[in-house]
Order: structure tokens, then sequence, then C-alpha cells
């Protein structure tokens, strides 16, 4: 039998909580003296240093970098107190509790009911394509499941041994058992598996541990990273990572929780944006009676009564969201591989739109959109790509940020006028942030025209985000138009200096859209420029 685990997945205890703000140069990560104390109760840290001085005091200390995409070092919590003013973000490395993952634990049984449930029975799935990483406790690799098993790559050492190390071999078995006789099948058998042990040397799975996994999966090129794993704490590094990777091109799948009797507190990663979020459902088809509800749930998949592969040598039959989210991580690898034309953006809303509504219509917080639906996956339509993802604040943008590139501007002093069209999502994407260049002894004109509610406000340059208040948003706030509808929104920014400068455009939904659940809101965003006189004129 598998270990109970407690709320769901490997509960992620985060850091310091709040936001991350972004400095792109060195900012000091000020502790306060409860921070301190809270640091050194643990024995280390994690911490984002951009500044090289920071790095080579960093690594004087023994730290060690755990990612390469984000300058995210592990080191002794005293060291990182020493650090800090040099450092970006400095934070406990917690460990999480080996307590459990999983709702109640069946009887193994001998047929596999989520098969006919997706669609998965009536198509053909393909040989090794998209990988599909598992990040969890190790990967018992002697399991007949296992032995032998094409297409299996271990991107480090798999430990099984100790409470609650049976999670990962479940989850992995969920998605890619070959068709062996030895037990079950996977919702994709011959996916290209690749696994990640979080818990090599601790007693439970690691904020570090998660982030090293996702980056080492990110540095072997685009495919699906499954997180069936998860913590009411939002932490800023690991929401750091996810967008890195879906801005790199991958599609991460986390697990909405088990804590619907208690009230279904936000769970994360699976409530961070650009997050592929699954719910679980029973044999009835119904929404699981341990699934947690959010805005963010995204579709549901099976997640009662499934049968796992244990170590050693065994098998259960285990509930939760855990296992709803590997057979929809191991759908969209299958999916991506048979469609490999599609961009991120695609695949995400793509595994959304093909659902089957199965609750009330259109969206509800357990379900989603609806129930995972292999086949339609496979015929629907797809939307157009939704450009330079993710760009939810200037964080993503600006170069030398979040991306060392960030995102070109729409225009340029050579190019004064711009189109695109673009997306917004309640749940996944409320808001668009893009650069443009507003010309000196110029107005330029922003214009939105929406499909449904979205607003529209302009920053000017020494804009850090566009969640800023007070005297910062006071200086930097620019223009904003708020119409009700899909009336068009337009704003002008007069410059009356002779140089220009990069402003910052914000597209986000408005009143009417924020109250309810919406997918795929589109727009089209152009901007122009003309002279000071001319407008004038016009007037």
């Amino acid at each position: 039998m598998l270990s109970w685990l407690s709320a769901f997945g490997a509960t992620l205890i985060a850091g310091l909580a709040g936001a991350l703000v972004w400095s792109g140069t060195a900012a000091p990560a000020t502790l306060s003296s409860p921070e301190r104390e809270e640091l050194l109760a643990h024995p280390h840290a994690l911490v984002l240093a951009y500044d090289a001085r920071a790095a080579a005091e960093l690594r004087r200390a023994g730290g060690v970098r755990i990612a390469r995409s984000l300058p995210i070092w592990r080191v002794g919590s005293r060291s990182a107190v020493r650090v800090a003013p040099l450092a970006d973000v400095v934070q406990a490395d917690r460990f999480i509790p080996t307590t459990t993952h999983f709702s109640s634990g069946d009887p193994l049984v001998p047929s596999q009911w989520w098969i006919n449930s997706i669609g998965a029975g009536t198509v053909e799935p393909p040989g090794p394509g998209k990988p599909v990483t598992v990040v969890d406790t190790g990967v018992d690799l002697n399991h007949p499941e296992f032995a032998g098993r094409p297409s299996t790559t271990a991107l480090n050492g798999q430990s099984i041994v100790g409470q609650a190390e049976d999670h990962g071999t479940a989850v992995a078995s969920t998605i890619a058992a070959p068709p062996n006789g030895q037990g079950l099948v996977g919702v994709y058998p011959q996916a290209a598996l690749q696994i990640w042990d979080a818990t090599p040397t601790g007693p439970g799975i690691s904020v570090s541990g998660v982030v090293a996994g996702i980056d080492t999966a990110l540095r072997r090129g685009t495919g699906v990273i499954n997180l069936s794993l998860g913590s009411n704490f939002r932490d800023p590094l690991l929401e750091a990572i996810v967008n890195v990777a879906f801005g790199s091109g991958s599609l991460i799948v986390a697990a909405s929780g088990n804590d619907r009797s208690h009230r279904s507190p936000l769970e994360f990663p699976a409530s961070f944006p650009h997050v592929l979020t699954v719910g679980a459902i029973d044999q009835n088809g119904r929404p699981a009676s341990f699934s947690s509800g959010s805005p963010y749930v995204d579709l549901a998949a099976p997640g009662q009564a499934i049968p796992v592969a244990v170590p050693p040598s065994g098998y259960s039959s285990d509930s939760g969201t855990s296992f709803a989210t590997p057979l929809t991580a191991g759908a969209a690898a299958w999916v991506w591989t048979a469609r490999p034309t599609l961009e991120v953006t695609q695949l995400f809303d793509l595994m959304r739109s093909s659902s089957q509504d199965i609750e009330t219509p259109g969206f509800d917080p357990y379900t989603g959109f609806g129930r995972l639906d292999i086949p339609r996956a496979l015929t629907t339509a797809p939307l157009p790509t939704d450009p330079n993802e993710p760009n939810d604040d200037v964080d993503h943008i600006k170069p030398k940020r979040l991306f060392r590139q960030g995102d070109p501007p729409l225009n340029s002093a050579r190019r004064l006028r711009a189109t695109l069209r673009a997306r917004l999502d309640f749940g996944e994407d409320q808001r668009d942030v893009y650069r443009v260049w507003v010309a000196g002894r110029r107005v330029t004109a922003i214009t939105i025209s929406p499909t449904a509610d979205i607003d529209l406000a302009v920053w000017g340059p020494q804009t850090v985000t566009v969640f800023e208040g007070g005297g910062p948003r006071r200086r930097d706030l620019k223009a904003m138009s708020e119409k009700p509808g899909t009336r068009r929104e337009i704003v002008r920014v007069r410059n009356t200096a002779r140089r220009g400068a990069y402003y910052y455009v914000e597209a986000y939904l408005g009143a009417a859209s924020s109250l309810r659940r919406v997918g795929a809101v589109s727009y089209k965003l152009t901007v122009s420029t003309a002279p000071i006189r001319a407008v004038r004129a016009r007037r």
C-alpha cells in the first residue's frame, strides 16, 4: 500500500512569503530581525543574486548554483545572511514534511476505468516525442514497469528509501507504464519519460529540489513538466522558475490539491498563472469529494481509485489530484508529439478548449472547463499563438530582469506604428504588459479593440511594476482608459521632450470580465504616432 501523505502531492513549504520584485541590478534583500531568525532556523537558504560580487561571495561560502536559467544559489543560512545586502532575494530552503499526498487509498482494481473516461482507448498513442518530466520523489527503476523500459531518463540519482518515497513511482507509472503484461498501462506508454528526484538527500521535497528539477528539464529542451505537489504558500523563486519555464516554451501541469473538506485553500504552483491546473473526478464523472476547487482550475481528469505501481515491485489503487495530474501531463505530451507545430500557449489553451464540459455550463471551480478528452485534443483547431508570454509585469519584459533578452518593443524609432493580436484569461493571464517607444516631440496613441471588457493603461519609463501604489504610481501612471464592455479603449501620450523613451502599455481585464471566470478574451492592440502639431490641428 502507498503511504498516506497530507494534503496532496508533496506539500511544498515556501520560504519567505510575498511577491518577488526584480531589480535587474543588485537591490539589497534587507532582512528584518524576525526574517533573520526564521532564516537561521534552517540549515540552508536560497539566494537569488544577479550581482557578480554576491556570486563571488556565495561561491567562497561554499554555495552551489542550482539553476542556470536563474542565478539561484543554495548556501548555508549564516552565509546567506552575510550576503543579503548584495542579493535580490534571500529565503529559507525548507523541507517538505513527508506526511501524505493522497486521499483515501482503495484496493487495486483490475480495470483502469479512466481509460474510457478520457477517450484514451479509442486512439493509438504515438512513439516517444515531446518529453514529459516528473519532478517528485524518486522512481523505482527496478520495478517491473520501469526495468528495461525504453525512453526512460533519470536526470539525477533516484532514491526510494524513506517515508512517502513511493509517490514518484506511482505518478510516473500513471503516465508511462508500458504494456508489458506486468500490471498496468500508463496514459502515454511510449512517452519519452524524464524523472527528477527532488528528495535525494533530505527528509522531503525541498523548494531547491523542485527548482533544480525544472531547470534541468528546461536545459534538455521544451516539454511537459508534471508537478504533483504543492503548498498553501506562494514561493517567489518557484513562481519565477515556472515563468521561465513557460517563457522557454515548456508546459507545467500541477495538481489543484485535495483540500475540498477544508474549503479549498489556494495551492501553489497550481494557482500560479500559466500553470495548467488539474482537478480530480470520480468514476461517476463528478468532481471527486476531496478535489480542491479554485478560480485557477483549468480542467479535470480521473483521480479516484487509480491503479498505480509502488516499490518494491508492487501495485496499489489510490486517489488524489496527484494522479489526475499525470494523466493530463501524459496526454498533453501525447498531443504535442502528434501535433508538433503547436506553440506552448496554443497547447495550453487547446487542453482546456477540447475538454468535455461536465458540470455547470462553462467554467466551474472544481472541473475548470471540463473533463480531459484526448481524441478531441488531437482534432480541435487551436487558437492562434498568444505572443510574448509570460508578460504579466515589467520584470517579465524588460531586458536583464526575469529574462536576459526581455521582449522587443512593439515599435521603434524607425517603425513608429505597430499592431498586435493577443488574448487574456481571468485565471491564467489577467494582464499583458508591452514596451512601446514614445518618440520625442510626438503624440503616441495606443488603442485596444477587445472582444470583452478589457481596459488600458500606460506607464512611464521609471515603472518597476504595474502594481505600484502611492508616490511611484502617481509618478509613473501616465494615462488610463476603462470603458465598459467591448468599447474601444484609447490613450494618448504626449512627449514634449526632444528625446524619446520606452513606456509600458498594460492591457488588463475590466470589471465586467473579472466578475466571472472567462477564457480567451481576445483583443487587437495598435500603436500609432503623429506630430504634436498634427494632433492639435485635428482638434
